[in-house]
């Protein structure tokens, strides 16, 4: 626990704040509930938070008992935050926050989104998510272009996406393959496109979704309230 071992408390919301006080510890912990993130991870998706601010919570929160930090001996050095069980005692905590400010912000405008009117291609032959997909951001005005491995390079080319969404479950090979091609065509000095790999849960599809350029793994099935958020960090400044 982070407090002080002599501290003494008021009241049990006094222990909690001692844990989880500050701007960004509850964020973080959202963030973590349903998949493993690593660190260039979470700090595309927690808007604000800089490298060293980051460092020092994630620090906390394994001291804590919260976060566990998990190593891999690879090329480039890879290093994914997870919650420990003890950490997912929380997930019911943060996920009534969540509720709670989308309510009190109405219609679930978030103050900072920025998906309004963008344009994102999903290369999955899942119907049922490309028709939750275009439901939940119609009322942003955004359009979602939808199609299979085979023709997405082509939409791509001519739909000239803002996001990339490819669902390598229908296939590792073709969409790794899909996206380290389209990573090619960028030139030197253009802003990569974002790009979220649809992954299952738990699996090799993990380590290897950003060897091939994706910025975001999520796991299916998706958290359309998660999505929403992470489309709208990976787009914040375009």
């Amino acid at each position: 626990m982070a407090s002080a071992p002599d501290a003494r408390y008021g009241c049990p919301i006094e222990v909690t704040i001692a844990v989880l006080g500050g701007k960004w510890k509850c964020v973080i912990l959202w963030w973590l509930r349903r998949d493993a993130k690593t660190f260039g991870e979470l700090r595309q998706v927690v808007l604000g938070i800089t490298s060293k601010v980051l460092t020092q919570q994630l620090r906390e929160l394994v001291e804590a008992g919260l976060v566990d930090r998990q190593s891999y001996r690879e090329k480039p050095r890879r290093v994914e935050y997870s919650l420990t069980p003890y950490g997912a005692t929380l997930i019911p905590i943060t996920d009534l926050m969540c509720e709670w400010g989308k309510n009190h912000l109405h219609s679930a405008q978030f103050s900072w989104l920025n998906v309004t009117a963008s344009r994102l291609l999903l290369v999955s032959r899942d119907v049922d998510l490309a028709n939750a997909l275009q439901t939940a951001l119609a009322p942003y005005r955004s359009q979602v272009f939808v199609a299979a491995a085979p023709e997405a390079l082509a939409q791509f080319q001519q739909q000239q996406p803002e996001i990339l969404v490819i669902d390598v479950t229908d296939s590792t090979e073709e969409g790794f393959g899909l996206m380290q091609h389209i990573r090619g065509l960028e030139q030197p000095g253009d802003r990569s496109i974002p790009a979220i790999a649809l992954i299952h849960q738990h699996s090799l599809e993990q380590r290897q979704a950003l060897r091939a350029g994706f910025q975001i793994r999520m796991g299916k099935p998706i958290d359309l309230t998660e999505f929403i958020a992470t489309l709208a960090s990976l787009t914040y400044g375009l």
